[in-house]
């Protein structure tokens, strides 16, 4: 089966599962009291060093090339979400991710566009069920696989659901959030795509569960221009030996998106462990559960309050030059 008709078949299951929602929810058991949305955290599997951009570009060469015969590899980590829910037919399993790894490597090896990989759009495609389920497998076998599993209440569920819904729909200019992906990107502003763990967090914060903790999962940096190359930069090439001599992320008193842009990123490793090391503490919100052979935690959210007059999509509050370049390309806003 080819990409464009797997793409087709997914975005048609989402449209489904939003279209049987109403009667689903009339119809469901009463037992059934909550959902259960989980997010899967699969780690590099060689640890990167965020000190500096040098210690990055180092590390992440290091673990590209200890596993680039590694089959069924995420070199970045990633993060999947499982939605269950009377709400749904079925359990939805769904992940962000990039289309095409070739549209990377001729970024970085080809127009050199240096640490500009970070932000740069590039296309995106959801990732089927089928796929994830082998991956979460193969994650399990080598030890890499963690999550955290929250109850939740229908009404949340019906957040994620309608999210969804918006998040794959094509609008007139014949496009889906879902077919863009980027680290810049945050998928709850209006038009945006995601990376895969913004995909993963958004879900959690439209349920009104993402922990205060969550902040010791995120990387949040200052990428100075000097390595910022491609369309960002006057199609700047930026060569392996500055980015190897930039050993600090920026600090001064520039301008932003001028001497700097500003990034930040839920990191799936950081996460992973934060998982692993919450199991071994006695906590009244996380227990430890283990489920097909992979540590995790469960949470009762199922009485969270949910705000009905929060908009599910916002305004991007502050300019990035990432995603300003985006919005040109796609010719909205």
């Amino acid at each position: 089966m080819n990409f464009s008709i797997k793409k087709s078949i997914l975005i048609f299951s989402l449209v489904v599962f939003c279209c049987e929602f109403k009667a689903n929810a009339q119809t469901s058991a009463t037992n059934d009291s909550t959902s259960e949305l989980t997010i899967y955290t699969m780690p590099t599997l060689h640890p990167l060093d965020w000190s500096s951009p040098a210690s990055l570009y180092k590390s992440m060469k290091n673990c590209y090339l200890k596993t680039i015969t590694q089959s069924d590899n995420y070199l970045l980590g990633h993060v999947a979400i499982m939605l269950k829910s009377p709400l749904l037919p079925k359990p939805l399993l769904v992940a962000q991710a990039s289309a095409s790894a070739r549209e990377r490597v001729d970024l970085v090896l080809n127009q050199k566009v240096g640490f500009g990989i970070m932000g740069i759009t590039l296309k995106g495609r959801l990732e089927t069920e089928a796929e994830l389920n082998h991956k979460l497998n193969v994650y399990t076998k080598r030890e890499k696989l963690a999550f955290i599993k929250y109850k939740i209440s229908h009404k949340a569920a019906q957040r994620i659901i309608e999210f969804l819904q918006h998040y794959s729909t094509k609008t007139n200019n014949n496009f889906a959030p879902c077919d863009f992906y980027g680290g810049a990107f945050w998928p709850r502003y209006h038009n945006e795509g995601a990376g895969c763990s913004a995909f993963g967090i958004t879900l959690l914060e439209l349920a009104n569960v993402l922990p205060p903790e969550a902040n010791e999962w995120k990387i949040d940096v200052n990428i100075p221009m000097s390595i910022i190359g491609g369309e960002i930069n006057q199609y700047k090439k930026i060569r392996n030996r500055t980015i190897k001599k930039t050993n600090s992320w920026y600090t001064g008193n520039g301008k932003a998106n001028i001497d700097y842009i500003r990034y930040f990123v839920y990191e799936p490793s950081i996460m992973f462990d934060w998982i692993l090391n919450k199991r071994k503490s006695v906590d009244s919100i996380y227990k430890p559960i283990t489920e097909n052979g992979a540590p995790g935690l469960i949470v009762d959210a199922s009485n969270q309050k949910i705000d009905d007059t929060e908009a599910i999509f916002v305004e991007r509050p502050e300019p990035n030059l990432f995603i300003d370049y985006f919005y040109k390309r796609i010719d909205v806003k």
